[in-house]
């Protein structure tokens, strides 16, 4: 990517760099489109996530498309450094840091291939010592056990992995979760109105008592998140056109004051 989509507010800058170190990835260290990774950046927002995709890899290294994938919203008065980072880490799917047999395995899989061979290994090797099996039998079931606890310890990792990762994401009461799929466009245009905002905002802009900007930040906080409630709960979008000519026209007034 060469310059910012309209609903990023990363400077162009790192935008391009974001997306170049997700290109070479793809380019460099994948040589197979089997596994489920999918090339992405997570860019923290004032409130909440977003992660970009730009599909498959083969897509991603030819096409070097963005596409708005998930939107994660947390309630406005919830917006600290702990909540985002579990958010950021839930959204976040690194790239394989090794493949075997053309698939690619996270560290949760190596760790949990290691335990699951070690342990299998131990209770089959046990299990043959104790009905009478030779040397030849001893070994033979450690090789099983070896293979099939590291199979299993994967496939228990990525179980547990999945199940940490949709307890973030499925916690309504704190976050709100909309696919960048189903969004209409009303949800885009306040998404694009806020990045706008944010994006003339000092870095590092926050609610704390003493920061000039805190009014700014908690409006966007709540807009986002009554505008994803609206889009959740009901099928009028008119208030979300609303809560986006409200952020637009802040968005005008503090461009207006900065050239002052």
């Amino acid at each position: 990517m060469t310059r910012p989509h309209p609903l990023t507010a990363l400077k162009e800058r790192e935008w391009a760099e974001s997306w170049e170190e997700q290109q070479r990835v793809v380019e460099e260290q994948l040589n197979s489109q089997r596994g489920s990774w999918l090339p992405n950046v997570v860019e923290r927002r004032l409130w909440g996530a977003l992660r970009w995709t730009s599909g498959r890899p083969g897509h991603a290294a030819t096409s070097g498309r963005a596409v708005a994938e998930k939107f994660v919203v947390i309630r406005p008065d919830g917006v600290d450094e702990n909540a985002m980072q579990r958010v950021v880490h839930a959204l976040d799917e690194p790239a394989p840091m090794m493949r075997i047999l053309g698939f690619g395995l996270h560290r949760h899989h190596l760790i949990g291939m290691a335990a699951g061979a070690v342990g299998a290994a131990a209770l089959l090797a046990a299990g043959a010592a104790a009905i009478g099996a030779g040397l030849f039998g001893i070994v033979l079931v450690v090789l099983l056990g070896l293979v099939g606890g590291a199979i299993g310890g994967s496939v228990t990792a990525q179980f547990f992995a999945e199940r940490q990762r949709q307890a973030v994401l499925r916690d309504d009461q704190h976050l709100r979760l909309i696919l960048g799929r189903y969004a209409p466009k009303s949800w885009l245009r306040l998404v694009e109105a806020a990045s706008a905002l944010e994006s003339v905002l000092p870095r590092g802009a926050s609610t704390a008592e003493g920061d000039p900007d805190a009014q700014t930040v908690e409006a966007i906080q709540i807009a986002m998140w009554e505008a994803a409630g609206l889009l959740l709960t009901s099928s009028d979008h008119t208030g979300m056109d609303v809560l986006a000519e409200g952020v637009e026209r802040l968005e005008r007034a503090h461009r207006r004051g900065i050239g002052r």
